[in-house]
């Protein structure tokens, strides 16, 4: 009793600790067991290459040299496929623009053309024999029609009318004038469907494809050119690139548009002397000589842009690429469009945005088909071409001294229902769901 008491412990007064029988301990552990992994062989060279080749195949994948000379000759076929389907408005377009269509008196000829049925007699015969019979009040007596013949009057047509800036009212008879056999007569100025008829009754089907080998040369270096440029100026300023990213995505968005108009108006530029060939080819009948493109770059006076074509090439360049490339940024930054969300609505925005390019782009157009004609000084041209008097002047001459329409400004819109059809192509396309077409001309 006294074993038990004196081997309880003070603090737990109350435990009774078990018998020495029933206590269980626990089962000791086994042992582990340690065993040595197996040493792997080291990786062989070859073995990290076709490594390294299994994981980078999905993010290198650079095409080989057959791929890339297969891929430039489709886009090669497809430019030429679609120059070939488009020559035919765009030559009809450039005579139009180059043409010169003489300012006429609609009324007048109206009214002399009533006066002839009326009385049976020419109204420029009858103001001849009126003056010719008019009474001389003040001649001298001693001086007679008879006797001094070298005092008698000249017989002398009409004077020409002028309007109000003084620029004589070309007669209906002045613009009956034999052209050279060379040149057509369009019946309906401004009329493309006319432009091509006459230039297939004159010079066939060579009439109304000229230049088609020119313009597609043009076509690829400019695409060519106006791309590697783009990524050049974005590389120099660290920015996304417009040929690769949308400008509306781009972390600089007005950065990354004029690096895209820069780089047009440059390639615009240095692409000019083959411009000038091509709106030279176009405008000359198809028998003139040279018409293949190599002589006839060496027949100019200098491989770079003219001092004269510096201005309306760079206008021509900048403002219309301002407005085509700018217009999804407006949409998608400040219209909040979707193509994806609202392709309908997207659309449509951007065919008026087209639209509104081409109303922009086709004066600018005008005055640079003039200034290359003039630069070129062709010595045939299939239409008598206008004159070229500077930016400002050029639009001031088609408006006031040559025939532009009962709005008064149509001179400087020759040829906008080839624009104006495209754009209504591509606004099908974009109803019926079919994406990435772009408005343009066909």
């Amino acid at each position: 009793m006294s074993s038990s008491q004196s081997s309880r412990n003070p603090l737990r007064p109350y435990y009774i600790p078990p018998a020495a029988g029933d206590i269980d301990l626990p089962a000791p552990p086994p042992p582990r067991v340690y065993r040595s992994s197996p040493v792997a062989p080291a990786p062989s060279s070859s073995s990290l290459i076709s490594d390294f080749n299994d994981y980078s195949s999905e993010f290198l994948e650079a095409p080989s040299v057959s791929d890339s000379i297969k891929n430039f000759a489709n886009h090669a076929l497809l430019t030429y496929t679609s120059v070939l389907v488009s020559q035919p408005f765009q030559v009809a377009k450039t005579v139009l623009q180059c043409q010169y269509v003489p300012k006429k008196e609609p009324q007048l000829d109206k009214k002399k053309k009533e006066f002839e049925e009326m009385f049976g007699e020419s109204f420029d015969e009858l103001s001849d024999e009126e003056s010719d019979d008019e009474v001389r009040y003040f001649q001298s007596n001693a001086e007679s029609p008879e006797e001094s013949p070298s005092l008698r009057p000249q017989k002398r047509g009409m004077k020409k009318m002028t309007d109000r800036a003084g620029y004589v009212l070309e007669d209906q008879k002045d613009t009956d004038i034999p052209r050279p056999e060379y040149q057509i007569k369009l019946v309906r100025e401004g009329a493309v469907g006319e432009t091509l008829k006459c230039l297939w009754q004159k010079e066939g089907a060579w009439g109304i494809w000229k230049g088609t080998n020119s313009t597609f040369i043009y076509t690829m270096a400019t695409s060519t050119l106006e791309s590697w440029m783009s990524s050049f100026l974005s590389a120099i300023l660290s920015i996304s690139d417009a040929g690769v990213a949308d400008i509306a995505d781009s972390t600089h968005p007005l950065a990354s548009l004029a690096v895209a108009v820069t780089a047009s108006a440059l390639t615009a530029l240095l692409l000019s002397p083959l411009d000038i060939i091509r709106t030279k080819l176009i405008i000359t009948p198809s028998s003139s000589k040279p018409r293949n493109l190599v002589p006839s770059l060496r027949a100019l006076p200098s491989y770079t842009i003219p001092p004269s074509l510096i201005v309306p090439t760079t206008l021509h360049a900048v403002i219309p690429s301002l407005i085509s490339i700018g217009a999804p940024y407006f949409l998608k930054t400040k219209l909040l469009l979707d193509p994806i969300a609202n392709p309908t609505t997207f659309s449509f925005c951007s065919v008026i945005a087209s639209t509104i390019e081409l109303f922009v782009r086709l004066p600018l157009e005008t005055i640079l088909r003039r200034a290359q004609v003039a630069e070129a000084k062709p010595e045939k041209t299939v239409v008598p071409i206008g004159r070229y008097a500077g930016v400002v002047g050029t639009a001031w001459v088609v408006l006031k001294e040559e025939e532009s329409g009962k709005w008064g400004f149509e001179g400087l819109y020759r040829g906008w229902r080839v624009g104006a059809w495209g754009n209504v192509g591509v606004l099908g396309l974009g109803f019926i769901g079919v994406q990435g077409a772009q408005a343009g001309e066909f």
